[in-house]
């Protein structure tokens, strides 16, 4: 039931940030249709009617005869442009209640690269023209969903077989595929996690995209050395949700622990990383925060202890900042009052 819940929750999460990026790339055209107008002029009674066959096609495999139905839709004059866009959008999120790739991918591209018809005015800017139905945004959603799904079921038939499939399988699949592996960890035996470790740590420095991989067993496993080798190992985009997933899974004496030992390592990338990932909540713990204050005269990473100390409500940390600010440690002194700054635009922000 739980591996269930979170496959239904990631499908998801998925599906509505396809939509949100893909929502973002249609802010080019004018509006045509007023909102209300184009709403009016869907028929959901006749709606339900048209998409039962359509559904009755997909769930039969007939992918040849779906593609024809669907592009008759689009065809038909006699469909006003809302109900065409309405009919396709609302078929397409109802895949979402069927196995993954239940249609192939001719449909999935026809969907993916569906023009919407109805542009209404964007909310925030209104000369700007938005789908009314993003069906280009709901397939995108419903592809990704499918290949995370996908992903997971490849690693749960290998995660206890073979590590060095598993990880061979994870560097073949697609990003959203990738995210099916790491659902995976979730459920996985410290033994099959231990396995896995020892064969994505080995290949981190020409394969950075284990990062994660070895990121999330060494968090799953309770190894923060694995965690720590990781981190010096590993690299790329996916560090900063590595740092980020630590910091919500470890607690205040262990994330001190990996701040402190990131900081030491010759990347003020990764470094800076920790600072905003580790820090902030944990400026309550004495070590964390001698950290933070000891760091402010670093020349290449101050600046981001300097951040994280100015948005603390601390009163003890404000007046600590406020007299090294009025001190003579030159570059100290600068990022105590840079720390300052942050807090009293963070407060005007907020009023």
């Amino acid at each position: 039931m739980k591996a269930a819940i979170s496959s239904t929750l990631a499908s998801l999460f998925c599906l509505f940030a396809a939509i949100d990026l893909v929502a973002a790339e249609t802010l080019m055209n004018e509006p045509g249709w007023e909102r209300s107008r184009a709403m009016q002029s869907i028929d959901r009674e006749a709606a339900r009617a048209t998409l039962k066959p359509l559904y009755e096609l997909a769930r039969a495999g007939d992918n040849a005869k779906l593609l024809d139905a669907l592009s008759a839709i689009t065809l038909d004059a006699g469909i006003e442009a809302p109900m065409q866009d309405y009919l396709v959008y609302r078929f397409t999120l109802g895949l979402s209640d069927m196995d993954a790739n239940a249609v192939n991918a001719t449909v999935i591209g026809f969907l993916a690269n569906y023009p919407a018809r109805t542009l209404v005015a964007h909310d925030d800017r209104p000369g700007m023209g938005v789908p009314l139905f993003n069906v280009r945004a709901a397939a995108h959603g419903i592809s990704s969903s499918w290949d995370r799904q996908m992903g997971a079921a490849v690693a749960e038939s290998l995660v206890g077989e073979s590590p060095d499939r598993f990880i061979t399988s994870y560097l073949q699949a697609t990003p959203a595929g990738r995210r099916g592996f790491i659902d995976t960890l979730e459920f996985a035996s410290s033994e099959q996690l231990e396995k896995l470790g020892a064969s994505a740590l080995p290949r981190i420095t020409e394969h950075p995209e284990l990062t994660l991989v070895a990121a999330q067993v060494a968090i799953n496993s309770g190894n923060l050395e694995l965690l720590q080798t990781t981190v010096t190992l590993g690299g790329g985009p996916d560090m900063a949700r590595v740092l980020k997933t630590a910091s919500l899974n470890l607690n205040t004496a262990e994330a001190a622990e990996l701040l402190e030992y990131t900081l030491q390592l010759d990347s003020a990338s990764k470094a800076a990383l920790a600072i905003a990932q580790l820090a902030p909540s944990r400026l309550d713990d004495t070590a964390v925060r001698e950290m933070m204050f000891n760091t402010l005269s670093d020349r290449e990473l101050g600046a981001a202890a300097a951040l994280v100390l100015g948005v603390s409500d601390d009163p003890a940390i404000k007046t600590r900042l406020s007299e090294i600010a009025q001190g003579h440690d030159g570059l100290k002194a600068q990022r105590a009052a840079l720390a300052i700054s942050t807090a009293e635009m963070a407060g005007r922000t907020e009023r």
